[in-house]
């Protein structure tokens, strides 16, 4: 199975404290059975220096890399915060995971400033696949119109152990829309539990977006 959101670089940002928390992430996935992560450190252009937060990151993957002797293979991607204007940011490339142009994009949580849509639009034009994180916590008519664009999206495993939010879900991934599963980890208490739930309630339908993960990432896997 492949995690595409998970926080487990250590000391990138808050989903890892160190690399003692970042290797008791990488056996509760592998107690899970996932053998791809993408390791989506959290990217605030508002904020985040790029080059900095690219050695920053860099340094974090090489060192879980020297002490994981483990069977999961871990691709330094990111979570970009969206902003109006990312597409004019040099070194996109750098932000999406490494050796593909698809780059998961998180939303503001308070509505699309305007222009927003422009910029997935010129992102678009550009090359790059946006991947929209953890869809799931947005309003379903923004999330709608998105797709209605051609936006792809990720959905997290938590609110699929939830009755209440698995209707408006369930249309979203016949639909095709969306294209990958994320444990969206931090620390170790929940670990993978709530992910293999959502697998079980998924059934046949968790093989249909891992393949649908697999072959957006064709180029790396």
């Amino acid at each position: 199975m492949l995690d595409f959101h998970a926080h487990v670089l250590p000391g990138a940002d808050h989903g890892s404290d160190g690399l003692r928390t970042s290797l008791r992430q990488l056996k509760l996935a592998e107690q899970a059975g996932i053998d791809v992560i993408i390791a989506t450190t959290h990217f605030y252009p508002q904020s985040d220096e790029f080059g900095s937060f690219c050695r920053k990151r860099q340094l974090a993957y090489e060192e879980l890399l020297d002490k994981y002797q483990g069977p999961i293979r871990i691709l330094a991607g990111a979570e970009v915060h969206m902003c109006v204007g990312l597409d004019h940011l040099e070194g996109l490339e750098a932000l999406c995971v490494p050796g593909t142009r698809v780059m998961l994009c998180e939303l503001p949580f308070r509505g699309l400033p305007g222009g927003m849509t422009e910029t997935f639009e010129r992102l678009m034009d550009g090359g790059i696949v946006p991947v929209l994180a953890h869809v799931d916590r947005y309003d379903p008519t923004v999330i709608n119109n998105l797709f209605g664009m051609g936006l792809l999206g990720q959905l997290n495993a938590e609110p699929l152990s939830r009755r209440f939010h698995r209707r408006r879900l369930l249309p979203w991934i016949d639909g095709g829309s969306i294209v990958a599963l994320g444990s969206d980890i931090h620390g170790t208490e929940i670990g993978y539990s709530q992910y293999l739930k959502a697998v079980d309630f998924l059934g046949p339908r968790a093989g249909t977006i891992e393949a649908r993960t697999r072959e957006l990432l064709r180029d790396v896997l």
